[in-house]
């Protein structure tokens, strides 16, 4: 197959990737129809600001008299759970989007602490969706320890659900805002809040939850010294930025990606082209002579 063949079928190829890539496909078009409404539903509560999602409550007390249910389906209060430094993750188990890179985050960063689990600290997560139970929990947890590095104890981080008052009065208590979009899928910031032994709070991160980052905290926490957050990009399900409002990152990059591949694509036919006339003008003049 000769080089001009080639180049024709790589380069119909690429017009189709760019025709589906900016095209909606039927599979996205629940995703999309979610982002309207989570949009529709920041600016009509009068959210639509990111600082209003995560309001810092450094050196307040998150209320311990609650009790949730872990992965083990055993009952558990915070004033009896939380008795060191403790990384508090809210989440949401099934989320489509940013919970999971935050749970994967965080189980790389746990890896990377020079803090000791079980002794220098300990890690609950807890969901904010009332309906999931226990085996939400159980299998959230299975998959994320798997990241953990060999020898890390799996007893140190709680996986835990609730009902909606004590899930609203401890995502209250650190300043952590959610809204429900459908029966499936919340709109919420990404945030890790470390607390002391006795429940003060100690410190926010944001972004990728850096080893480093944590380990700072976890040390203020010891000490029971509340410590200034780190101002990173806050993070949302769905990746919609309440101040831009427009196309996400990740649909960003695609363009970039696609638009760089295109270019390169004609770069390449330029240069067979240029070599195919070159070759023929040779020849050319072979006969000639």
């Amino acid at each position: 197959m000769s080089v001009f063949p080639r180049l024709t079928a790589l380069l119909a190829a690429l017009a189709l990737v760019l025709a589906l890539s900016m095209t909606p496909a039927a599979s996205e078009d629940r995703g999309g129809g979610l982002l309207e409404a989570t949009k529709g539903l920041l600016q009509s509560s009068g959210q639509d600001d990111a600082s209003s999602w995560v309001v810092e409550k450094i050196g307040e007390y998150l209320p311990l008299d609650m009790e949730f249910v872990d992965e083990e389906g055993q009952r558990v209060r915070l004033d009896e759970l939380i008795d060191r430094p403790t990384l508090f993750l809210p989440i949401y188990y099934y989320c489509p989007n940013i919970c999971s890179k935050n749970l994967a985050n965080l189980a790389v960063a746990l890896g990377g602490l020079s803090a000791l689990p079980g002794i220098d600290y300990q890690v609950v997560a807890l969901s904010f969706n009332d309906v999931e139970g226990p085996k939400d929990a159980a299998a959230a947890k299975n998959n994320y320890v798997k990241i953990l590095p060999e020898g890390w104890p799996h007893k140190e981080w709680r996986f835990l659900t609730g009902d909606a008052g004590a899930i609203k009065r401890a995502t209250d208590g650190v300043g952590f805002r959610f809204e429900k979009v459908d029966d499936e899928t919340f709109i919420h910031p990404a945030a890790l809040i470390v607390l002391a032994g006795d429940g003060k709070i100690i410190r926010y991160v944001y972004g990728s939850f850096l080893a480093g980052d944590i380990d700072l905290a976890l040390a203020a926490a010891a000490a029971g010294t509340p410590m200034m957050s780190v101002k990173r990009l806050l993070g949302f399900c769905f990746n919609y930025d309440p101040h831009g409002g427009g196309t996400s990152i990740f649909e960003m990059v695609k363009i970039i990606v696609l638009a760089v591949f295109a270019v390169a694509l004609g770069a390449v036919f330029l240069y067979y082209r240029r070599r195919g006339r070159s070759a023929r003008a040779a020849a050319d003049g072979n006969e000639q002579s």
